[in-house]
């Protein structure tokens, strides 16, 4: 079995720079014909991180690996010069590590590699990665934040409509050549949020034919549902209501489930729907649906 070679390089803040004590907050790879970045959604939320800061290098360092290219500028962004390049255009609280290579099995993609990367050197050991993102919910919600899907254009909590007509308000929806709208049951720590995701979905599926319906051609129309297991009861539950609640939940994903809905219930799932939602993004360009 083949190895694929890969560089990195560790995206560091310096709060002090008098310290000189860095923290990791992103890391860059470099292979298979791709370069990416992926930053610490949780890195703005730490005391010690100015947020301001952090996030116009953040977007900064974005627009150098994915915006348009600079070829009188910059290296080619397939090379190792690139990495040497960005290493140089960081200052103050902003560092790059040395690129530093990386042999791997060739099984792995490259996103596979990019996310390992992520877990062993910059998350830290109390993010959501290592326990809450094994549901399909929070992964998405990871990799959203963690993309700027919202930033790139990804709408939250607006009005799906048809004709402007307002159908419901979903939870997030991506409008370019297709229209899709995603909705979400969550099962975190507020059984409230859970019950009342549950109870919405019956309504939702009123109006999914009409929404399913109304695209034409290139501007067809799609529906996810990101759906958590109910595994165990919430804390003080009674057994019986738990079991209540878990048989509503499976009866709504029934009622949803139709052609032109994908029910998205792990994490593989979710992360390959998070990727796709990127790819849409790139390109992304406002406009609304018409029958």
């Amino acid at each position: 079995m083949g190895m694929n070679e890969y560089r990195y390089s560790l995206v560091r803040f310096v709060p002090i720079q008098e310290r000189m004590e860095p923290i990791n907050v992103g890391v860059i790879l470099q292979g298979l014909g791709n370069t990416d970045i992926r930053f610490s959604p949780h890195a703005a939320k730490r005391g010690e991180v100015n947020t301001d800061v952090f996030n116009r290098w953040k977007k900064f360092l974005r627009d150098e690996i994915a915006g348009a290219p600079a070829p009188l500028f910059q290296p080619d962004r397939g090379t190792p010069r690139f990495l040497e390049y960005l290493q140089s255009l960081c200052e103050g609280p902003i560092l790059l590590s040395p690129p530093l290579f990386l042999a791997i099995d060739n099984s792995r993609s490259f996103r596979d590699v990019l996310d390992d990367l992520y877990l062993r050197l910059v998350a830290p050991p109390e993010s959501p990665v290592h326990g809450e993102a094994n549901r399909p919910t929070a992964r998405f919600r990871e990799l959203s934040e963690d993309r700027d899907f919202v930033r790139r254009g990804m709408k939250r909590h607006e009005h799906v409509r048809i004709n402007n007509e307002p159908l419901w308000t979903a939870y997030r929806q991506v409008i370019n050549g297709r229209v899709i709208a995603i909705d979400k049951v969550e099962v975190g720590n507020r059984i409230g949020d859970t019950v009342n995701e549950i109870e919405r979905l019956p309504t939702i599926a009123t109006k999914l034919n009409r929404f399913l319906t109304a695209g034409k051609g290139e501007r067809a129309t799609v529906y996810y549902l990101l759906a958590d297991t109910l595994d165990a009861p919430f804390t003080n539950q009674a057994q019986g209501e738990f079991e209540a609640m878990r048989e509503d939940l499976e009866k709504a994903v029934e009622q949803i489930k139709r052609p032109g809905v994908e029910i998205v219930r792990d994490v593989g799932h979710a992360t390959r729907f998070a990727e796709e939602i990127d790819k849409q993004l790139e390109r992304l360009a406002s406009s609304s649906l018409e029958e």
